[in-house]
């Protein structure tokens, strides 16, 4: 009876410990490269932390290649990387790999001379690794994201957006996350942009998170304006 009792205490310890932390910090750095009027080259790379700590949940990296239509369209499609840590236990130094394809679209209107809208579409095929825990597997997600952006002054703005993502998996579509942001931007003069908000994240199940989001970007040109 002793020994039933401390496995269950085990196993309920470990399942308090293996819980998605409640906070985190998404730090990111974007350097797209403007070849010319229509073509752009994104790059993209992120570092999410386990909860309060430093020590990272995932590693992701995203590039690809833009064509702007005009003023209004615009269109992505690239690659990406991530490791992402197995379990939300600090000690477990094992990190699941995946690489995806992506596609996006985006469309930009101006509503007032101070404040746009921005709706993206956003679709990606998924390939995880086995790991020590979970075999291969694919799957396909959808993200919707309207956006609206608020100028402020000649250097500072502020956005709010939500994004919706579904995601079919072993044969079945299911709610993946909502994540609900408000950010604050301040641009330099030489085509540099820092930017801090706040990211509500919704997982399935009622989980949920309060993410602290830090950016920086720094558009590079091929060519002299």
């Amino acid at each position: 009876m002793k020994i039933k009792l401390i496995i269950i205490f085990i196993i309920t310890s470990l399942q308090i410990t293996a819980q998605r932390p409640a906070t985190g910090l998404w730090l990111t750095a974007q350097l797209p490269v403007q070849l010319n009027s229509k073509w752009q080259v994104v790059n993209d790379f992120n570092y999410r932390t386990l909860g309060n700590s430093s020590a990272a949940l995932q590693h992701l990296h995203r590039a690809g290649v833009k064509y702007i239509f005009n003023k209004n369209w615009s269109a992505t499609a690239g690659l990406a990387f991530s490791f992402t840590r197995t379990s939300f236990i600090k000690t477990n130094s094992e990190f699941a790999k995946e690489f995806r394809f992506w596609q996006e679209a985006n469309y930009k209107a101006a509503i007032s001379s101070s404040l746009t809208s921005n709706v993206r579409i956003r679709t990606e095929e998924r390939f995880f690794y086995a790991t020590t825990t979970k075999a291969s597997y694919n799957a396909f997600r959808y993200r919707i994201r309207p956006q609206l952006q608020q100028k402020l002054s000649n250097h500072w703005s502020v956005f709010v957006a939500n994004e919706y993502i579904q995601q079919h998996a072993k044969g079945k579509w299911s709610f993946d996350q909502n994540r609900f942001i408000v950010n604050g931007i301040y641009a330099f003069k030489n085509k540099i942009q820092l930017n801090a908000g706040y990211l509500w994240l919704r997982w399935p199940a009622n989980s949920s998170q309060h993410i602290l989001t830090i950016g920086f970007q720094k558009t590079i040109y091929a060519h002299a304006k």
